[in-house]
């Protein structure tokens, strides 16, 4: 292999990291952790106090609104501008909803801090009617249970009340057919209630945010019943519970046309998406906050299940049936809050940011919503509102990504910048994927150069890069070194820096030719480079090499199909390209045979 990179170079020169969800343990179950742990009771800090006696009478939410933007000018989020954005945001919740719920529901909120605290923050920008409705539903239809289990009751209210008019069950609509109905979400409801003795997560102590991955659940109540009496435990090996049925895959189901029930797919098989679905619903009917994960590997598309455990100090995501030698670096999962697909190592950072503090969690939220109130260059001067977010909860996504944001729209200086790079990558080591969005996203403008490039500042960028190598490497993430060689290659290409793009997308084509992911576009960066007549000797060395460096097959499996890995052939294509340039055509002719489809 150094052999090979050597001659590689010498061909193209001359002439011119997260922490991943663990593996389930094998027999502490998700309710012995948390019989055990301080992850499921509030902190001290985190205890909300009983709020204060205000004046009666209605509040103008405009001037609230004056007010609290006129006190986020100093850019820093004091104790004093989140009660003031508490104290908007619930005068403008009853102006906006007024016509929506009766008045002693917003009685009913002010008086209970949990439900306000989150519901507010839920709330806002868009102040939908359905969250409020659906929350007004349950505590119509279970008065003091909602009181008692203020997180459930939220989780409820937001997931449903977030799809309006649209089904809450997007992520799983496959399964749901004539002979399988999902629960109204006051039946769910009620279900969690009648048999929380049997929940194996704490129903009135995990925060909101997490249980919504509980509440999203549509199985249908008698599989519930049925999961309560075939499960006693929701450790490991769930998913594994489900054979897998091959000849589904030459269309001939073993299940035939049988409902998609639980019980069903776990004695008639599936494959690893039914795995999968048949895991996350087990764990979800026993109150475990859990997900369906799908992600491309080695082989191809695949799933698995993740479902979260509270650990002696924090809630930790785990998962099964993510192969690691298939590489599933990354998987993407439906989030019932934002209804749209997010990463699963998202999902795992918001349950570190829940675990370090859920009264943090939402502070920092609201950091994040006082500085979106400013519109345009207002925002300028006021990222502090974003530094102090970050520093009230680090593991709280929103705020890195609008720093980043102002860096790319010129509201944060160049300097700010790099200070994001230095803080991200100390906070966020085990959780690479963040710190690769917003490396991206504040190196964006700089690929935009104008006039003579400055050395300086181009040996700074390179270190910061070159500090982001370093992580992913230590993460095992070659999925983002490769992003990274593309992003650094671009730069280089714009600061007239061409050769040591070269060089790297070479090198780099290389080094991750066995990856899945990201190898064609690296290697496609060096026949761009190397296009035209002139590097046609060049391009087709560089073929020579790369067709011994990238494996005919992926794996066994392959070989047992007689399939030959993509990215093999992608590499032949290009070089028989380059051999009828150079006509060369009968040996064009003869690689063209090597990679013709053949009966299999």
């Amino acid at each position: 292999m150094k052999h090979l990179c050597m001659s590689l170079l010498v061909i193209l020169l001359v002439s011119a990291g997260s922490t991943p969800a663990r593996a389930a343990p094998d027999d502490e179950t998700p309710k012995q952790k948390a019989d055990r742990t301080p992850a499921e009771t509030p902190k001290k800090e985190d205890k909300v106090e009983e709020p204060e006696k205000k004046p009666s009478g209605p509040v103008d939410a405009d001037k609230l609104k004056q007010q609290l933007l006129a006190t986020a000018a100093a850019g820093k989020l004091t104790d004093d501008l989140i009660d003031l954005f508490k104290t908007y945001a619930l005068a403008r919740a009853k102006q906006k909803l007024a016509k929506d719920v009766p008045a002693d529901f917003w009685t009913w909120v002010e008086a209970k801090p949990t439900i306000r605290e989150g519901l507010l923050v839920a709330l806002h920008p868009e102040y939908s009617p359905h969250v409020v409705k659906s929350l007004e539903a349950l505590r119509e239809k279970f008065g003091e249970k909602v009181d008692t289990h203020p997180h459930l009751a939220l989780a409820f209210a937001v997931v449903f009340g977030r799809a309006g008019d649209a089904s809450p069950w997007a992520a799983a609509l496959g399964y749901l057919r004539k002979d399988r109905k999902a629960p109204t979400m006051e039946q769910s409801f009620r279900y969690y209630l009648k048999y929380e003795k049997s929940m194996k997560f704490s129903l009135t102590q995990t925060p909101w945010p997490l249980l919504a991955y509980v509440a999203d659940n549509e199985t249908p109540l008698p599989e519930r019943l049925w999961v309560l009496n075939t499960f006693r435990r929701a450790g490991k090996g769930v998913y594994y519970k489900v054979p897998y049925d091959w000849d589904l895959l030459k269309g001939n189901p073993d299940i035939g046309n049988r409902p998609r029930t639980l019980a069903n797919i776990r004695k008639y098989g599936g494959v690893c998406v039914d795995r999968a679905y048949f895991a996350s619903r087990v764990y979800k009917s026993l109150g475990v906050p859990s997900m369906s994960v799908s992600g491309a590997g080695r082989r191809g598309g695949h799933a698995w299940v993740a479902w979260v455990i509270p650990g002696e100090k924090s809630y930790e995501l785990y998962d099964e049936g993510r192969f690691d030698m298939d590489r599933y670096y990354t998987g993407t999962t439906w989030d019932p809050l934002s209804r749209k697909n997010v990463l699963d190592r998202d999902v795992q950072l918001l349950s570190a940011a829940l675990s370090t503090s859920y009264k943090r969690y939402l502070n920092a939220c609201i950091g994040c919503h006082v500085y979106e109130m400013l519109e345009g260059d207002k925002r300028k001067g006021k990222t502090g509102l974003l530094k102090d977010s970050v520093e009230m909860n680090p593991f709280v996504a929103r705020p890195w990504r609008l720093l980043a944001d102002a860096c790319v729209e010129g509201i944060a200086t160049k300097e700010e910048g790099e200070k994001l790079f230095d803080s991200i990558f100390k906070a966020l080591a085990p959780y690479p994927d963040l710190t690769f969005e917003v490396l991206a996203k504040v190196l964006s403008p700089r690929l935009q150069v104008e006039g003579e490039p400055d050395k300086e500042e181009i040996d700074s960028n390179s270190r910061v890069l070159n500090r982001a190598f370093q992580l992913y490497e230590k993460a095992k993430r070659p999925d983002l070194a490769v992003k990274l060689c593309l992003l650094q290659g671009s730069y280089f290409e714009a600061v007239d820096r061409k050769m040591s793009a070269l060089k790297l997308y070479a090198t780099a084509s290389e080094k991750y030719a066995r990856e899945h992911y990201g190898f064609r576009e690296v290697f496609d960066r060096v026949l761009v480079m190397l296009s035209g007549q002139k590097n046609l000797k060049r391009r087709l060395a560089f073929c020579e090499v790369m067709i011994k460096e990238v494996p005919k097959q992926r794996s066994a499996f392959d070989k047992k199909l007689n399939q030959l890995n993509p990215s093999y052939v992608y590499v032949v294509r290009a070089y028989i390209r380059a051999l009828y340039a150079a006509g060369k055509d009968s040996l064009a002719e003869r690689w063209e045979k090597k990679i013709e489809p053949k009966d299999r």
